[in-house]
């Protein structure tokens, strides 16, 4: 029987061309400046977000892996330095975009958060959730989507 292969493993798709672009959703310090009060700052890249009101489809989040010491800014996205680590679909993708970015949604913590909560606060028991082991990192999060 054949292994099944596994998303991350795969730099390219045959779907790849329905796809947008990867944008930077998140940048490893964007939650941290935006609490510290960091003027311009925000949560998340809302310039990167789809343009539409209403456009549902399917969203890909990955991990955009930084150069390290070689003063490299991810900002220059390179599509083989980006894993890609979830896939999901929604109504309106650029609302669903948003959740991610203001508190990581179900994928931070485990459970769904309003973005009221300080990310900095870890418990105990859980540890650092999963979007705040990427920034610990330096990487950032990434997304692109197809209607």
């Amino acid at each position: 029987m054949a292994a099944r292969l596994k998303r991350e493993d795969c730099s390219r798709t045959k779907h790849d061309s329905a796809f947008s672009q990867w944008k930077i959703l998140i940048g490893p310090s964007d939650w941290e400046d935006y609490l510290s009060g960091k003027e311009g700052v925000g949560k998340y890249r809302t310039h990167n977000l789809p343009n539409c009101i209403s456009c549902p489809g399917i969203y890909e989040l990955g991990i955009a892996i930084s150069y390290p010491k070689s003063g490299q800014d991810t900002r220059k996205l390179d599509p083989s330095r980006i894993i890609p680590v979830y896939l999901g679909q929604a109504d309106n993708v650029r609302t669903r975009l948003q959740q991610y970015g203001r508190g990581g949604a179900h994928l931070e913590n485990g459970c769904s958060n309003d973005g009221s909560t300080n990310f900095q606060i870890i418990s105990a028991n859980k540890g650092p959730g999963l979007f705040m082991q990427i920034f610990l990192k330096g990487c950032s999060i990434v997304y692109r989507w197809a209607p």
